[in-house]
């Protein structure tokens, strides 16, 4: 259902990011978009010249908010073993917010190379400083000795890989584990963060 106290612009927003990630990229078409949010065509094309405009303002839109979200991170002195947890939670937490997406990501970004190169200049230079900033951390917990050698890209890798597998096989999950309420399938998802962190923490042991 769309809210009507949204404004036109979102309303058109809401609808398209629910039409690929129903679709795929590929499959959606602007009609489909309008439709879903209750405009004319050209009412859309009023707001966004195209398909692809709106794909990138919704992925733009995503990078933002991620980016805060890890920025708040970051904003006070923290120990290195608390900021890896709430780099891993925070990921998490967002994709639980949105858990088509990484499916969404990893098929259409990969066969759509226009796409891939886009989101990976876009994606780049807001995360870059973060990147930048754990790196030094890591580099500083290892000359210390209280971390084993590993790269920053390696660390980042396992904690995305970590997380985002859970919620591409979810669906999978939720039948084989008999997750049929809100309430099992939110004390899973509890359990499956923690167990995250703990593999991150665990593996940087020395």
């Amino acid at each position: 259902m769309i809210d009507r106290e949204l404004t036109t612009e979102q309303i058109v927003l809401r609808a398209a990011e629910a039409e690929f990630l129903e679709k795929g990229y590929g499959n959606t078409k602007t009609v489909a978009i309008a439709r879903r949010a209750g405009i004319s065509h050209s009412m859309l094309h009023y707001y966004f010249r195209s398909k692809e405009q709106l794909f990138q303002k919704i992925f733009k839109e995503k990078v933002h908010t991620l980016t805060q979200m890890f920025s708040g991170i970051f904003e006070k002195d923290r120990p290195f073993t608390e900021t890896i947890r709430l780099v891993v939670e925070t990921q998490f937490n967002f994709i639980a917010q949105n858990p088509q997406m990484p499916q969404f990501i990893i098929s259409e970004l990969l066969s759509n190379r226009d796409n891939r190169d886009w989101a990976i200049e876009t994606l780049f230079p807001q995360l870059y400083p973060i990147y930048c900033t754990l790196e030094k951390m890591l580099n500083e917990e290892i000359a210390k000795g209280t971390v084993r050698a590993v790269s920053i890209r390696n660390l980042i890798l396992n904690i995305v890989s970590i997380n985002v597998f859970g919620f591409i096989a979810l669906p999978v999950f939720k039948e084989a584990f008999q997750l049929k309420t809100g309430e099992a399938l939110e004390s899973f998802l509890n359990e499956r963060l923690e167990n995250n962190v703990q593999l991150i923490l665990n593996a940087l042991k020395p």
